[in-house]
């Protein structure tokens, strides 16, 4: 038997917990728990505090307000345009630090990565530039690099996901060649012709488009120089004459490209274009539309003799307005009030001949004044039904309006009719016309009808 009670050394249950906890090292983390995860991924913090006291940068352009620098922008155009060789001119102007078409460029190096047109092709196109801007070809060879890619252009391709089973672009092993060039190279422009030929994917899938797009804009970002890439694509069949998007496939490349431009031909004439810029979401758009004329060696050139460059001189911009909107009344063709309508203002009046482009530089700076037109009395939302039965609004002239302009009113029967059962397939086509004019109208129906009638009773 033992001598004495060893249980009086033995601490109290709550004592003896917490000798423990004094005894036991506390571990990393909150309180003495288990250490806190840490995120898989984090997010860079934007620096608000600083916005006025260290602003950043302004965007800065390789080409002035048309190409961002350290962005992806779009060259669109049909094949034969002269996309290619517009992209070739603005690699040999920046290279030489000299304006292109009237507007000022950023000097510096510029890479043409060319995977559909090879050497000899190349070679002729910029004899004919280095001719046409005065440029000589050893100074220009310092300043500018071409690789021909079209053995092997794919910088994006499709490759499955074994688990998902699903397709996403992958960059190629040319992708980290074009990298490593131009991480040696630290040009400020890079050309990329074209979309077609670097991207093997589906351009209609929209996470392929902009996983693609994305890896290029890596290059913008990652690369010391930060050049501008321009992308070449082209532009779908329906987009002819200004119907249809400028770009062909999924609206992940537009929406994936923080610019875009656009070559258009004109409608009778291949030989003038019109280059565009369709979107900026930098800065404001401000520039204008530059009307182009090929030239011997299929270089561009401004066309002296292009229409609309200038405002009308000796009419105020506001009647320029109302005597446009004045000929869509009397066309039958309906200019919509409301900003996202396909037709509202901007869309149905900007491509008009006399359209005052220094203006109404854009469609906010044109829906202003037509609101403002609206407060004076000079036009008025008329309600209409269109082949649906459905309640639509158009602009149309006040009696004030057409005075302005020195004109009176469309009387009742020749004025377009707001309330339609014909079907409209073209609204950009349609025109009114008195229904006794109409072969086969309504009324002629009606009455062929009435005589076939007449001619059963009376054989009867």
């Amino acid at each position: 038997m033992l001598e004495r009670d060893w249980t009086q050394n033995v601490a109290p249950y709550g004592d003896e917990r917490q000798l423990c906890r004094e005894s036991v090292s506390e571990p990393f983390g909150v309180d003495g728990g288990f250490p806190e995860p840490q995120p898989l991924v984090d997010l860079p913090r934007v620096d608000v505090s600083g916005v006025i006291d260290a602003p950043s940068p302004p965007p800065d352009f390789v080409w002035d307000g048309m190409v961002p620098r350290g962005h992806i922008c779009l060259l669109s155009g049909h094949g034969g345009s002269g996309k290619s060789t517009l992209a070739l001119q603005l690699a040999v102007a920046v290279a030489m630090g000299l304006p292109l078409l009237g507007v000022s460029t950023t000097p510096g190096r510029v890479l043409v990565f060319s995977g559909e047109d090879a050497e000899p092709l190349l070679r002729h196109r910029l004899a004919a530039l280095c001719h046409a801007l005065d440029a000589n070809p050893h100074a220009l060879a310092e300043r500018l690099l071409v690789l021909d890619a079209t053995e092997n252009p794919a910088l994006g391709e499709s490759v499955r996901d074994r688990k998902t089973g699903r397709d996403f672009i992958a960059p190629t092993t040319v992708y980290g060649r074009l990298w490593e060039i131009l991480t040696e190279y630290q040009p400020v422009l890079v050309v990329v012709d074209n979309a077609s030929d670097v991207f093997e994917g589906n351009e209609n899938d929209r996470s392929q488009v902009r996983g693609f797009v994305r890896s290029l804009a890596r290059i913008c970002r990652q690369v010391g120089s930060h050049p501008a890439i321009l992308l070449l694509t082209h532009t779908p069949k329906q987009a002819v004459n200004g119907r249809g998007e400028s770009y062909s496939g999924s609206t992940a490349w537009h929406n994936s490209a923080r610019a875009r431009l656009s070559l258009t031909p004109a409608k009778d004439d291949d030989s003038r274009l019109t280059l565009s810029l369709d979107k900026l979401n930098i800065g404001p758009r401000t520039a204008e539309p530059l009307h182009l004329v090929r030239s011997h060696g299929g270089v561009l050139d401004l066309d002296e003799n292009a229409h609309d460059v200038e405002d009308p001189p000796n009419e105020s911009p506001t009647s320029t307005l109302l005597r446009l909107l004045a000929d869509f009344v009397r066309r039958g063709e309906r200019v919509s009030p409301e900003p996202k309508a396909h037709t509202n203002a901007w869309a149905m009046l900007r491509e008009e001949m006399g359209f005052p482009r220094k203006k109404y530089r854009n469609a906010s700076a044109l829906l202003t004044a037509m609101r403002q037109l609206e407060r004076d009395g000079l036009i008025s939302r008329e309600d209409y039904r269109d082949a649906y039965r459905k309640s639509r609004t158009a602009w149309a002239l006040t009696a004030k309006g057409w005075e302005a302009i020195g004109e009176s009113a469309p009387s009742a029967s020749s004025a377009p009719s707001y309330d339609e059962s014909a079907p409209v397939t073209a609204p950009y086509m349609s025109a009114p016309s008195a229904p006794s004019c109409r072969a086969g109208g309504m009324g002629d129906r009606a009455r062929t009808h009435k005589d076939a009638l007449g001619d059963l009773s009376d054989g009867q």
